[in-house]
């Protein structure tokens, strides 16, 4: 990877970003994708969208989202500590024990969610899997008075560590779910910018809050209404331990890019991205879609009179934990494939389904 493009891959995900306070990481996609495209826009949510003009009548929208799962203070109690509650799919029993960070309007407070030591336990008994309503952050604060100095009723709260190189090729961080798909579709960009060949206007899109159910890149999808859109994310290392079951499909961190492919997703646009990576000599898995992507492909591929979509991944093992680990070359490779992908598109491609009158 080249140096420039590391730095912003690590500037991207260590700006703390939950969902709805994505602002800060948007600032600083924004401001790396706009030497290269024609213009970025943005609307109230916060979304942003590069545009790059091609000269035919297509137009391909990509999106990763930006913002990352999170905790919210809900009240503050009469010895200081912050009891909460959560944004996006957090799963309580990783809490315990982690460091957070609480995102005032003064700036990061620091603070722990602690658990009793075992040793406190009754004897012969050990710590359950801890419900959210058990749990509480700690910030330092010796009463409600001093703690209400440093934080307020309704801060986001992040929880995890921030980025760090494993053994050279993977790497752990609390976001790649999924900043590390804004950084996919920034590169495709800059890619495709070095490029004369391309007659498809393309949407860059960093969207916000895809982890609670918002869809943002469904709005810009009503905005914009692309010929085809393609949804980057993380999906599932099945070879992860503690993973088990033949039904789920065969995923592993660093055997290049994930396609969807089923129900949701668009069997022509599958074959156009297979159709690149084989171009490109990029090895891609495969993934089954049984009707949900669990992406934004799904906001978007019911927008309007309907858009045809596809949805490419990254295999992460660990999602949704404080240290989420993928490998980097398949990031790389994710971008250069949708950058192949995108010099594909044309007036004289068909995107209906395959047989249809």
């Amino acid at each position: 990877m080249r140096a420039e493009s590391r730095d912003f891959l690590v500037r991207l995900l260590d700006e703390p970003a939950p969902s709805s306070f994505e602002a800060p990481a948007q600032s600083i996609w924004r401001e790396y994708v706009e030497s290269f495209v024609d213009r970025v826009e943005s609307d109230v949510y916060g979304n942003q969208t590069a545009v790059m003009q091609g000269t035919d009548d297509i137009s391909v929208m990509v999106v990763g989202h930006s913002d990352e799962v999170g905790l919210i203070v809900k009240r503050i109690d009469d010895s200081g500590v912050l009891w909460f509650g959560k944004i996006g799919g957090v799963d309580p029993a990783v809490l315990p024990g982690t460091r957070v960070r609480v995102l005032t309007s003064k700036g990061v407070v620091p603070g722990v969610i602690g658990l009793p030591a075992i040793h406190l336990l009754p004897r012969g008994e050990t710590s359950k899997k801890p419900k959210l309503t058990e749990l509480t952050i700690d910030v330092g604060a010796g009463d409600a008075k001093e703690a209400k100095r440093l934080v307020s009723v309704g801060d986001p709260v992040v929880f995890g560590e921030d980025f760090r190189d494993l053994n050279g090729r993977f790497a752990s961080h609390r976001a790649f779910d999924n900043r590390m798909g804004c950084w996919i579709v920034a590169e495709m960009l800059r890619t495709l910018s070095r490029r004369r060949a391309r007659k498809a206007t393309v949407y860059g899109v960093s969207s916000v809050q895809e982890e609670t159910g918002v869809w943002g890149a469904g709005l810009v999808a009503d905005r914009y209404l692309p010929s085809v859109a393609i949804a980057v994310d993380v999906t599932h290392d099945t070879t992860t331990p503690g993973i088990t079951g033949s039904h789920f499909a065969d995923v592993k961190c660093g055997r290049g890019p994930v396609l969807t492919r089923g129900v949701r997703t668009s069997q022509r646009v599958f074959e156009l991205l297979r159709k690149a990576a084989g171009a490109a000599k990029i090895p891609v898995q495969i993934e089954i879609d049984e009707g949900s992507t669990w992406t934004d492909a799904d906001a978007i591929s019911a927008r309007r009179t309907g858009v045809p979509v596809g949805s490419v991944s990254v295999a992460c093992r660990y999602m949704h934990t404080p240290a989420e680990v993928i490998h980097l070359g398949d990031v790389e490779q994710t971008a250069a494939l949708l950058a192949r992908f995108v010099g594909l598109l044309s007036d004289k491609v068909d995107l209906r389904p395959a047989g249809s009158p």
